[in-house]
């Protein structure tokens, strides 16, 4: 789960980094103004987000217009399309996620990264490494049998295989929500 965690804030700081001279600055809950994030409202930045706040790997930004008691859809997602990060990658490398390792937590976390992938990559279940952490290889891809590594360049989704473990679990789930074990 940390892996994936990290690969999702890796994306954000990513992300901030390519937008840097459009991105706002909005206030944070202590009225310092912080580099936002701004996931468009695009489902695979949506989702990731989602896990990233739960975390407390980012937390939410809010326009001045924006009511700070909107928070989460039924899903879990945030209303707002701004957040920043609250964590560096290296402390999110080190951090202890375990009260967030379920099966449901992993299904939704690499439904979130195929969707991520999808988006990102261009290629059909082909995960464009150029996009991914250094670690993604050793960390992730190497440890998680729903993918192919077919080479130190090249990564793809095994989809009989994910399908599979994946989203079996994902059409059987009541409610999609990533959230720590004590909340399950």
């Amino acid at each position: 789960m940390a892996a994936l965690i990290y690969e999702f804030l890796f994306d954000v700081y990513q992300l901030i980094d390519a937008e840097r001279e459009h991105n706002l600055w909005l206030p944070d809950e202590d009225g310092v103004l912080r580099e936002a994030f701004d996931h468009r409202y695009m489902s695979c930045w949506e989702w990731s987000t989602s896990v990233l706040e739960e975390v407390g790997a980012t937390k939410p930004l809010y326009l001045p217009t924006m009511s700070k008691a909107i928070r989460r859809d039924t899903n879990g997602i945030t209303q707002g399309p701004y957040s920043y990060p609250a964590m560096t990658l290296d402390e999110c490398d080190v951090a202890d996620f375990s009260e967030f390792e379920t099966f449901d937590n992993y299904c939704y976390a690499m439904f979130t990264f195929y969707q991520l992938i999808g988006q990102t990559s261009g290629l059909s279940g082909e995960v464009n490494l150029a996009t991914q952490s250094l670690q993604f290889l050793e960390d992730v891809a190497s440890k998680d049998d729903t993918f192919l590594i077919e080479g130190t360049d090249c990564v793809k989704f095994k989809i009989d295989r994910f399908e599979e473990k994946v989203m079996t679990r994902w059409h059987e789930m009541d409610l999609r929500v990533f959230r720590r074990k004590d909340r399950v």
